[in-house]
């Protein structure tokens, strides 16, 4: 079974949206999409090729997690390290890893 392995930049990302979205819109909101996030994971470790295919050079798959967030991630042997939550809003240009 593989196991998740979260990078400093996705740690951070992750904790400043759930500080934004306590903020803006409510606890129930920060814990229905940390909630969502988790529920994703799980999915993961089972299905670790599940996201697409965002940077086949670097192998950096992608998954959308809401309609504003796509999660980054990569798996190198039993490892899949998480290595990013994108703003889909942004400048795709940005996406970069």
């Amino acid at each position: 079974m593989a196991q998740i392995v979260w990078n400093k930049r996705a740690s951070k990302q992750l904790a400043d949206l759930q500080n934004y979205l306590q903020q803006e819109f409510g606890e129930k909101v920060a814990q229905t999409f940390t909630y969502r996030i988790f529920q994703f994971l799980e999915l993961l470790v089972k299905y670790p090729q599940i996201g697409t295919l965002e940077s086949p050079e670097k192998d950096i798959r992608g998954f959308l997690l809401h309609r504003h967030t796509t999660i980054l991630y990569k798996q190198k042997e039993e490892t899949i390290y998480i290595l990013a939550l994108f703003d889909n809003r942004q400048n795709p240009q940005k996406k970069t890893i």
